[in-house]
């Protein structure tokens, strides 16, 4: 099941583009791809395996031309891993 929670951005239903962090969260994501997305006002946090991947933003929105078509995207660093309470 795919979910965004706390959406409160159009980041929500928009590609990003995600520096450091896991190899399988880098590069231009779309969100909507992902199992769960915490969203607050400049950072995302990512479940990722057994745990969440912190991201924070580094530059505003801006066309990117990664899939040869122009869209916006917002770029975010990568700032920590925390994992999932038992």
């Amino acid at each position: 099941m795919r979910r965004v929670a706390h959406d409160s951005s159009a980041i929500a239903t928009s590609s990003v583009r995600l520096e450091g962090g896991p190899n399988g969260l880098t590069g231009t994501v779309e969100l909507t791809e992902l199992d769960e997305v915490i969203f607050s006002d400049e950072k995302i946090k990512i479940r990722y395996g057994n745990g969440y991947e912190h991201y924070e933003t580094v530059r505003p929105t801006q066309s990117g031309t990664d899939s040869g078509e122009g869209s916006e995207y917002t770029t975010f660093r990568w700032v920590a891993r925390t994992k999932i309470a038992e």
